[in-house]
């Protein structure tokens, strides 16, 4: 079973097999475009594999078959769908991370190699508590109406901390995680001391 490491312990966080992002732009919500810290609404919470993951009235709608679909194309749809697609393709189990790839995932060559990768793993259970990130918040660096950066922070049992650079695409009506290229050198997850003041509040249950 693969587990969940912390970055503390030399892992990469939430991405077991995954890096998240290529780019971090530095996005400014001006007096005419979309609110980059507008916060999702009705926010719940729910379980998946031993992590609490966001639900609001942002998305996701439905979670047929295992994967998690139906996100407002907002930047609170967007924020929401980044944290849900990292996390549930990084621990989908063995019966449902095909459903998850396929439609939480931008198709292409790395969501092709992601897939011949996880055929070599298998993934059982719930993620072990000492591994299990739990999401604080996260801040939208840019947005447009195609694509969107999402910094993502968690804390882990040990109050290791850390941010996951993820980039979410509009894809077939939906926001879709977008993986890097094969073979990209950017880091997908990073160590913080800190959590900046000025990120979006989501704060998951202990």
């Amino acid at each position: 079973m693969n587990r969940i490491q912390r970055p503390g312990a030399g892992a990469v966080g939430l991405a077991l097999l995954i890096a998240a992002s290529t780019a971090c732009g530095g996005g400014d919500s001006g007096e005419s475009g979309p609110d980059l810290n507008a916060a999702p609404s009705n926010v719940r919470w729910q379980s998946f594999q031993g992590v609490a993951l966001p639900q609001s009235d942002q998305g996701p709608r439905s979670g047929a078959d295992g994967a998690a679909t139906g996100f407002d194309h907002s930047p609170p749809g967007a924020a929401v769908a980044a944290i849900v697609h990292t996390v549930r393709l990084s621990i989908a189990p063995d019966g449902q991370w095909s459903q998850v790839v396929n439609r939480e995932v931008v198709p292409g060559p790395a969501r092709d190699e992601w897939a011949i990768n996880r055929v070599q793993l298998s993934i059982t259970g719930p993620a072990a508590a000492e591994y299990a990130p739990r999401v604080l918040g996260y801040r939208v660096t840019d947005y447009t109406d195609e694509r969107s950066t999402v910094d993502v922070y968690t804390e882990y049992s040990d109050s290791s901390r850390a941010v996951t650079h993820t980039t979410v695409e509009w894809f077939d009506e939906d926001w879709r995680l977008r993986l890097p290229d094969p073979g990209s050198t950017v880091r997908p997850v990073d160590a913080v001391d800190q959590v900046p003041a000025e990120i979006v509040q989501l704060e998951a249950p202990k």
